[in-house]
């Protein structure tokens, strides 16, 4: 939305003036978060404005995906390579071995090389391609009750797992947000509900972008007889509640044709399928 030249994320020098631009960015765009998130979901990105404006008020970098989002969604997706660029310079900066404390509160640092990082991102960029992350995807996460599904892992530990062993497992602890793409969603008076899948790690699971603190609970079926039913306090998502939430993971090697998210809230339930099926059912209020 801006004209060439009002952003020059090349002149930051330290993470607090990126963070700056990208402040400035948002206020030239006019859009508040949730029409950023309504435009990034348009656009088939995962922006949460919880997520977004948790990154907009504190002075560390963003994570390369969620500024990716972000600039698509203000229009500015033809700068993208610069400030993906300009934030890659400034991780580089950081003193040795800091890069995954300085990293947004709320994301996961990126532990592919530096060298891979910055060539994968500026061919994203330049294709138009975002990966996507599931809505609530910050760092430590933990259940809405407070208890981790497997207990706190070692520092500097990388979990893996695919098809059958990431049954039950956090999609972020086990590096499956990477390659996630949006299967469906739906919107609903609440928020943005999503259906991931990861073919990396034969999976899918349920994002809700916002008003997670409203709901009583998620159902989440594969298609091939697996399924989770789970009540709010369950689900994994951002201890500081912010709103944004996500489901364990049902092992799927392929996306099923009927998979499906059904959420019920205090008034009303919402689901979307696979197959394109989507329903906001309102519940008949007490007379």
């Amino acid at each position: 939305m801006g004209s060439p030249g009002e952003s020059a994320p090349h002149e930051a020098r330290d993470a607090a003036e990126f963070v700056a631009l990208m402040r400035q960015l948002k206020a030239r765009s006019g859009l508040t978060f949730r029409q950023l998130e309504e435009r990034a979901a348009a656009r088939g990105d995962v922006l949460a404005r919880s997520t977004l404006a948790d990154a907009l008020r504190h002075d560390a970098l963003p994570r390369a995906e969620t500024l990716t989002a972000f600039l698509r969604a203000c229009g500015e997706e033809g700068d993208a390579g610069a400030w993906l660029e300009a934030r890659e310079r400034l991780c580089a900066a950081d003193a040795p071995g800091a890069g995954a404390a300085r990293e947004e509160r709320g994301g996961l640092a990126d532990r592919r090389p530096s060298r891979w990082r910055t060539r994968s991102f500026r061919i994203a960029a330049a294709a138009g391609v975002v990966v996507f992350l599931a809505a609530g995807g910050l760092a430590g996460a933990r259940y809405f009750g407070g208890q981790g599904p497997d207990g706190p892992a070692a520092a500097g530990e990388v979990k893996r797992c695919r098809n059958g062993t990431c049954k039950g497992k956090d999609p972020q602890e086990f590096q499956c947000l990477g390659d996630a793409q949006v299967a469906s969603a739906v919107k609903s008076a609440e928020g943005l509900i999503y259906l991931y899948h990861s073919a990396d790690c034969q999976a899918l699971w349920a994002g809700i972008g916002s008003g997670a603190d409203k709901v009583v609970s998620v159902y989440v079926k594969s298609g091939s007889g697996d399924a989770l039913s789970l009540k709010r306090d369950r689900l994994l998502g951002d201890p500081a509640g912010l709103g944004s939430a996500r489901t364990p993971m049902l092992p799927s090697k392929e996306l099923p044709r009927h998979a499906e998210v059904c959420v019920t809230y205090r008034e009303m339930e919402a689901c979307t399928g696979s197959d394109g099926m989507s329903r906001v059912k309102p519940y008949p209020s007490a007379s």
